[in-house]
């Protein structure tokens, strides 16, 4: 049941993502509240911020009805001596069960605006000096509820599943891994000092986990060739061996060798990316994604000219850029690759609307479309063209402006441009000449190599 609320409210947001392209005005609460509402996963709990949570008795005892009354506490169950974080319900926690209108009979209790607040300790000091790190704390939600029935005297308990608490968003991503590897190894309850000692995982374990985890936020999961990257990318070479050990640590804290993240974080933008932006063409299948630069250029060698395929950034978090190969007159392939394409560029024009309208300019010379065929020879329009959005721009004195990806070629033999800072750099004079008579802005990036 859990699960089909979920995706149930999954619906209920996409349905609202539609009304918005139809029709939004200045304040509108979809817009401003919808992130809010995608951006929350159960056993997250984020201090400042009202929660609700509901509790069934499984038993049906009409002896009891109205008159059983729950409590709620939380951190009930710490381990003694734990010098990390401890929370207390601010606001009212105890409530009497009801009968539930739509079940047959059964007792229910719902708590609404339930708010944590940090304890303190008799110093007047707030207990952040564990050697756990905030998002590696676990926490529980206790109820207990006590009745008389029948001469009997009746204790009744219950808890929930181990429970992170955060205090910024952008410690989401690091408390749902915790969330992740304490379900993915362990079945025990109530263990909150986990992660004093996290056990390891194999990599078969964590890679059905991973895919999961795709197909749960993203609807495709991940295949084995996409799965043999990850885990070469994290273990090395034979990481396709399902017993190779995983450590927690590697796998969500320490960075990515030559990297400024690790590789949950690295998925978790990547994930972001495609929830956002990249929904469509994910779920058909047209987007590689996982695959290193060297396959990269193995599968598009000998390739004919114009075929290109999509991947994930490998240096940016959240980043996904196209590579094209050209086949010169002697037989040498010649690999094109852009800078990549986040979030923050891809509000101002989709990505399938990129990959019709891009261009190069070399010396000044604006080319044709370099992109023709998406891995391995499928025409680009007949994999794109029902994701277009935007009008397809073309030369006449006046037409609307319209934004046009662009890159710039250097001369050959010159030094490519390092990577823009932002999505709208300088445009040199060719490029003022020909978007001038064109009447078309600029979004210009110049080649690019991961």
């Amino acid at each position: 049941m859990t699960a089909h609320s979920l995706f149930q409210i999954k619906r209920q947001l996409d349905k609202l993502r539609e009304l918005v392209v139809k029709v939004t005005y200045e304040g509108d609460p979809i817009t401003l509240q919808t992130p809010q509402m995608e951006e929350k996963r159960s056993l997250i709990i984020k201090t400042g911020v009202q929660f609700t949570t509901k509790v069934r008795l499984l038993v049906k005892l009409p002896e009891v009805d109205y008159q059983l009354k729950v409590k709620a506490t939380f951190d009930k169950d710490l381990p003694p001596g734990r010098l990390n974080r401890q929370f207390f319900i601010l606001t009212n926690n105890t409530k009497a069960m009801d009968v539930e209108d739509s079940s047959n009979g059964c007792l229910s209790v719902e708590f609404r605006h339930l708010q944590l607040k940090e304890k303190k300790y008799i110093n007047g000091a707030k207990g952040n000096e564990g050697l756990l790190s905030v998002t590696e704390e676990l926490h529980s939600l206790s109820f207990e509820a006590h009745f008389m029935v029948l001469g009997l005297s009746i204790d009744l308990e219950t808890s929930s599943l181990p429970l992170v608490v955060i205090s910024n968003v952008c410690q989401l991503p690091a408390g749902w891994a915790s969330v992740m590897w304490y379900n993915l190894l362990t079945d025990e309850p109530r263990n909150l000092g986990y992660f004093g000692n996290p056990p390891r995982a194999t990599w078969n374990q964590l890679a059905e986990v991973l895919s999961w985890q795709f197909s749960s936020f993203a609807v495709r999961g991940l295949n084995a060739d996409q799965l043999l990257m990850l885990g070469e990318k994290l273990l090395g070479p034979g990481a396709s061996s399902s017993d190779r050990q995983v450590s927690w640590s590697r796998f969500s804290k320490e960075n990515i060798p030559g990297k400024t993240f690790s590789l949950w974080i690295w998925l978790e933008s990547i994930l972001e990316l495609i929830r956002k932006h990249l929904q469509p063409i994910w779920n058909d299948n047209y987007i590689m994604g996982f695959v290193s630069k060297e396959t990269e250029r193995a599968l598009l060698k000998g390739r004919e000219a114009g075929t290109f395929l999509l991947r994930f950034s490998e240096s940016h978090l959240g980043g996904i850029t196209f590579t094209w190969v050209e086949q010169a007159d002697s037989g040498v392939s010649k690999f094109n690759s852009v800078e990549p394409y986040t979030k923050s560029r891809l509000i101002a024009l989709p990505f399938p609307d990129i990959i019709r309208d891009y261009k190069v300019i070399s010396e000044g010379v604006v080319s044709e479309n370099p992109l023709k065929f998406l891995y391995p020879d499928i025409p680009k329009d007949e994999a794109f063209s029902r994701y277009y959005t935007n009008p397809q721009s073309k030369v006449h004195p006046y037409l609307s402006a319209v934004l046009m990806p662009m890159s710039e070629l250097p001369p050959n033999g010159s030094v490519p441009l390092p990577p823009c800072s932002s999505p709208e750099p300088p445009m040199t004079p060719g490029a003022f000449h020909m978007l001038h008579q064109q009447l078309c802005f600029d979004a210009m990036s110049p080649p690019y190599s991961e």
